[in-house]
This record gives structure tokens, sequence and C-alpha cells, in this order.
């Protein structure tokens, strides 16, 4: 298949939260691909995540194996995804932070385990649709993202996760390596309560919550050039073989064969910026 022409136009951009969304917003990306032929072709492969991410596609929906879609909120997913635009790709993502996305979606982190949801299920028909409409008029990508900062800024809640599982997922994320019970002992709580209060909030245990969390941070190692054995080492894994297992677990595929689908030259420039982000746990193939 024919690379596409330099006359295409496509640009992957990435955003900072902005001061006032920095402790619920990761970051945004703004993918754009205006040849139906050359979005088509690309497969974008999501690895499993802790961080919910809303996503707007103010051109063509996108494809999955849960349909079609144009605008969803993905909570936390415990196995990969593969995506195929189904023509010209403009959207705009917005990877949240685990421990505060109910701050701007409404509702805990169990309610979006490994689920996909209609936007306007969360913020109303009205204002989804409005939003479609806003980014499908913007004039650029720093336009389009300063939109979705302004809907988000406009939905901003106080906490309601409890302050323990808030702290929990901090630490985990911190360090994945942790130990359930160091954990609790950090917390001053006992294990089994840490356990049952973790999953009432987040529809995860905490050792799956870790489990995900520890292969992002190897994979982001990984993608800046890192071997993959010191990758395992440094993540607390007991070897590279543990790491492979895991990995092949979450992504249904060694890691190697994973990653080398992604160095091909007609998507290498994509996921170079990819790997240096926010959004490291995804690949286009």
């Amino acid at each position: 298949m024919p690379l596409p022409d330099k006359h295409i136009k496509r640009s992957s951009q990435f955003f900072s939260a902005g001061e006032a969304l920095g402790d619920i917003v990761e970051s945004f990306w703004d993918a754009e691909l205006d040849d139906a032929a050359a979005a088509s072709a690309r497969t974008i492969k999501v690895l499993p995540t802790t961080s919910p991410v809303l996503i707007v596609h103010y051109r063509a929906p996108m494809a999955s194996q849960r349909g079609v879609y144009k605008r969803t909120v993905n909570g936390m997913h415990t196995r990969a995804a593969a995506l195929k635009p189904s023509g010209p790709l403009g959207a705009v993502l917005v990877r949240l932070k685990a421990d505060a996305a109910d701050r701007v979606l409404g509702v805990r982190p169990a309610e979006l385990l490994d689920a996909s949801v209609e936007i306007s299920d969360v913020f109303g028909d009205r204002a989804s649709a409005l939003l479609e409409e806003q980014l499908a008029e913007a004039g650029g990508a720093p336009v389009r993202v300063a939109c979705m900062r302004n809907f988000l800024q406009q939905r901003m809640e106080p906490a309601r996760l409890d302050s323990l599982v808030v702290q929990a997922m901090r630490a985990i994320k911190q360090n994945p390596a942790i130990s359930m019970r160091r954990l609790a002992d950090r917390l001053d709580i006992g294990e089994r309560s840490l356990q049952r209060r973790f999953k009432a909030e987040t529809g995860a245990s905490t050792k799956q919550f870790a489990r995900i969390e520890r292969m992002q941070q190897a994979i982001s190692a990984r993608r800046v050039g890192a071997d993959w054995a010191d990758v395992a080492h440094a993540n607390g894994f007991t070897d590279q073989a543990h790491l492979i297992r895991d990995f092949r677990t979450l992504a249904g595929a060694s890691p190697d064969a994973f990653c080398r689908r992604a160095a091909t030259d007609s998507v290498q420039a994509w996921n170079a910026g990819l790997g240096v982000s926010d959004f490291y746990n995804t690949f286009v193939a």
C-alpha cells in the first residue's frame, strides 16, 4: 500500500494539562489525518491503562471490537484494544489522572472499569454535540485543545473518591512493585480493609492496578530506548521472562513483536511522538 502523499494533511500534537486542570489531566493529544484511504489503512493499538481517556472524533467514527463510536469516555482498561479509523481521522484525546478523573466525569472509576461510554451519557446530548461541533469548526490543534480545556474546566467538581484509595493509587503509581502489605502499613490500615475499599472505588484489586501500572512504566521506559532486561529490573519484574509473560497476557503478543510493528517507516514518526508522550501505551500500526 502506498504511503500517504506529502500533500495529505497529517498531524500528531501533544499539549500539557494547563494550570487549571493540572490536578486532573495528564495531557491532551490532537491527531489529524485527513485522507480517508491513508487513515483507514492504519490500526491504533492501545495497551491496558489505569488512566481514563476522553475521546472526541470530530471527523469519521472509530471502529473497535465494541462497535463504532465518535465520542467516548474509556475507563481503566485491563485488556488491550485495537481501533480502526473508518475514514478521515480527526480526534482530540484527553488522558485523565486515575485518582482525579471523577472530578470531571462525575462517577467513580469502578463504574467505568473496562467500559467505553458515550460522552452524552456522561455530559448530556446537547453539551456533547456542541463540543463535537466546536472541534470540527476549530482552526487548528491549539484551538481544539482550548475548547476541550474549557469544556472540562466548566465541569470540575470537588473530589468524591475515598481519600485513602486516592493515596493508595498514587503510591502504586510511584512504585508499582510495592507489596500490598507494605502499602497497607504505610496507610495505617489492615490489608483486607485496603483491598475492600480499593475495589469498591476502582472495581479492580490493588494487585491488578499495580500490574497494569508496572507494565505501563515498563513500556514507557522501553519506548525511550531502555533495554528489556534493564526495564524488567527497574520495574520490579522477577526477570525478563516475567515481563514477557505479563506482556503477552495483557497485550496478546510478545513485547518485541508488538513494538516492532510500531517501528515501520510509514508510522515511525507517529510512534516516536507517542513514545515520549503521556500516551506511550498507544501504538499506530
